[in-house]
């Protein structure tokens, strides 16, 4: 999953706007914590290989939480307002911590933070 499925930046006006989805941050939170990231070192020796021989290994990057959400913070510098989407998915401990500490952190930069219930058109700012 890549940060532009969950983070859509636009121009709106003279402003720059992040649409975050909180429902798609919370599925790639899941993946980090759960491992997905990480790929297993290939074991033998190209002698002793089937149909897979020649195949080069799998190298994926893993990156814990910590350091995705300032990954995460960093991609917001340009950006002045935050617009929060799928609320009802922050209901998660940990989950819910890190979001908050991310819009915190953002609204310390001078940004504006602005969330939005899906189930309903009207968006409050805070």
């Amino acid at each position: 999953m890549k940060r532009r499925d969950f983070l859509l930046l636009r121009t709106e006006g003279n402003e720059r706007v992040a649409h975050l989805s909180c429902e798609k941050l919370f599925m790639h939170y899941q993946d980090l914590n759960a491992g997905f990231q990480q790929g297993n070192k290939e074991e033998g020796i190209p002698d002793d290989a089937d149909w897979w021989a020649g195949e080069p290994s799998l190298h994926i990057r893993r990156s814990d939480p910590e350091t995705f959400f300032r990954g995460v913070l960093d991609d917001l510098k340009e950006v002045n307002a935050i617009q929060v989407q799928d609320m009802e998915w922050l209901a998660q401990g940990e989950f819910r911590v890190r979001v908050e500490t991310l819009l915190t952190a953002f609204k310390a930069r001078g940004g504006e933070v602005k969330y939005k219930n899906n189930k309903e058109t009207k968006v409050s700012v805070v």
